[in-house]
């Protein structure tokens, strides 16, 4: 079970050269699906995970908007809780994030939506090196153009953009999060974090846009979303990071911990039913899944 979980994580990574370009088809625009096989309904699993996602962006750019007016703690304190909320909300529904991401061929998109483990230093000043990261670089223009440009330049962990990298700007890797004045103060640092915040979340709302389509799944896209869910989980776990110079906000750790493997057994009951027809053991395997862990469904995965 161990090498199905590594053979797992080794192929998600390797594909993980997030330097991608913003995709030239039109949001919702399927063409890389199957409609001949695609016929498990996925209409309200749809637009009830469109919704909770976007509820959570709305809440958090109404922070983002209240500390701009009035930055202080108990802004700032507001600010951190509301990106959890919204990075709760992406994390519950992201087998259906995945299996779209399959259906459309869009796997490197929505690794760009939350990369991680990633090089913290890469994006934002570390304690060790207060002058380092695209933020802190006076020469970068801060535009989502060079974020996108910047996002996996030469290695899969350079992250510029995602949720992972939102956390870093806002709290940095320490136990203690970022001080106030640094993302608070009039200095052209703290000025562009600000400017950071805003921008990475503007292509999160577009990328999230292009993964969501009013069209049926098939079995295979979710048994290969399930595949890089899995792999993702098992992602979670790692340590011996900080030798390589890699990370995981702490935050990421704890949400995809609590919520990740909860949100694919509660994935819609109509999808579930119709793709258990042409994929039988899936609900057993799901039920199992509750006591076994993700070895439950990795057997399911990798049965004959």
């Amino acid at each position: 079970m161990r090498y199905f979980l590594a053979a797992l994580l080794a192929l998600v990574l390797s594909g993980c050269d997030n330097n991608t370009p913003e995709p030239e088809s039109a949001p919702g625009e399927a063409t890389d699906m199957s409609a001949a096989v695609a016929d498990i309904p996925a209409t309200d699993w749809q637009n009830n995970a469109d919704q909770t996602f976007q509820n959570g962006a709305a809440a958090w750019q109404q922070a983002m908007n209240d500390f701009e007016q009035n930055r202080e703690q108990a802004q700032l304190d507001a600010l951190r809780e509301q990106l959890e909320s919204w990075y709760a909300a992406f994390v519950d529904h992201y087998l259906l994030a995945a299996s779209r991401a399959c259906q459309l061929n869009q796997q490197e998109l929505l690794n760009r939506m939350d990369t991680w483990p990633l090089y913290p230093g890469y994006l934002d000043a570390l304690p060790e090196w207060p002058e380092s990261g695209l933020i802190s670089d006076p020469y970068l223009e801060m535009t989502r153009k060079s974020l996108r440009t910047q996002h996996g330049a030469t290695d899969a962990s350079e992250a510029s953009l995602g949720f992972a990298a939102l956390f870093v700007a806002l709290n940095g890797t320490e136990e203690t999060p970022k001080a106030l004045p640094l993302l608070a103060g009039d200095d052209e640092i703290a000025l562009r974090r600000r400017e950071y915040l805003q921008l990475a979340t503007e292509q999160l709302l577009t990328d999230a846009k292009l993964l969501s389509v009013e069209a049926p799944l098939d079995s295979q896209a979710l048994k290969c979303g399930l595949e890089h869910t899995l792999a993702r989980d098992a992602r979670k776990a790692s340590t011996d990071l900080e030798a390589e110079g890699l990370f995981i906000p702490a935050t990421v750790r704890e949400v995809n911990a609590e919520r990740l493997l909860k949100g694919v057994r509660n994935m819609d009951q109509t999808a579930l039913e119709a793709w258990a027809e042409k994929a039988p053991g899936i609900e057993e395997a799901l039920a199992a899944s509750k006591k076994e862990g993700p070895d439950a469904l990795a057997t399911w995965l990798n049965q004959p």
